[in-house]
């Protein structure tokens, strides 16, 4: 076997970014849950319009200013997170993989150039401790030996494999998890 690969620091803040900047494909039920805050501004903005009929424009530009809102703050937020990466708000362990499973779905992603369906490809490793990890299209990409896909991981990975775990300290999700059998933790 190969000698395994050092891993530092700043390899681990730098996969981290590398997340927030890129995150994984959810799940089905992630997506569609995701969709449900929508649907309920939607409905009721469209209530508020039926309601105050005369000022129907008021109600339209006030939900459009509050969208744009939302999306500027949430772009910030996100570009914040990204930049203030620290390893203190993290914990890292060494976890035992329970399962590794491929989720395949279709969405509709149907407009007037394409009329297919986009077809979702989720690989999530599920870890002993109850966690789970959507794994991202690239992983490790710093790492001039070895750089992984999300499919190459979920091939690599088998019950009972250790993987060096990341986690956010406040929300216990896992940001990243390398395979013990090609990296090695240095702080």
């Amino acid at each position: 076997m190969a000698k395994k690969q050092i891993l530092t620091n700043d390899n681990i803040e730098t996969d981290i970014r590398n997340a927030l900047k890129n995150p994984a494909n959810l799940s089905r039920f992630e997506h569609y849950g995701s969709l449900v805050p929508i649907w309920i501004f939607s409905g009721l903005a469209f209530t508020a319009m039926l309601v105050f009929q005369k000022y129907y424009k008021i109600v339209l530009i006030a939900s459009l200013i509050f969208i744009i809102a939302y999306l500027a703050i949430d772009h910030f937020r996100r570009k914040n997170s990204i930049k203030n990466v620290s390893l203190d708000d993290y914990d890292l362990n060494v976890e035992r993989v329970l399962n590794v499973i491929e989720e395949i779905y279709s969405t509709d992603n149907r407009n007037r150039v394409s009329k297919k369906l986009k077809e979702v490809s989720v690989r999530i490793m599920y870890f002993e401790n109850g966690k789970s990890w959507n794994i991202p299209k690239d992983n490790y990409t710093w790492s001039g030996e070895a750089p992984m896909s999300d499919k190459a991981l979920y091939q690599l990975a088998h019950a009972g494999d250790e993987f060096i775990v990341v986690t956010k300290k406040d929300t216990g999700d896992v940001a990243v998890a390398y395979p013990s059998a090609y990296f090695e933790y240095k702080s």
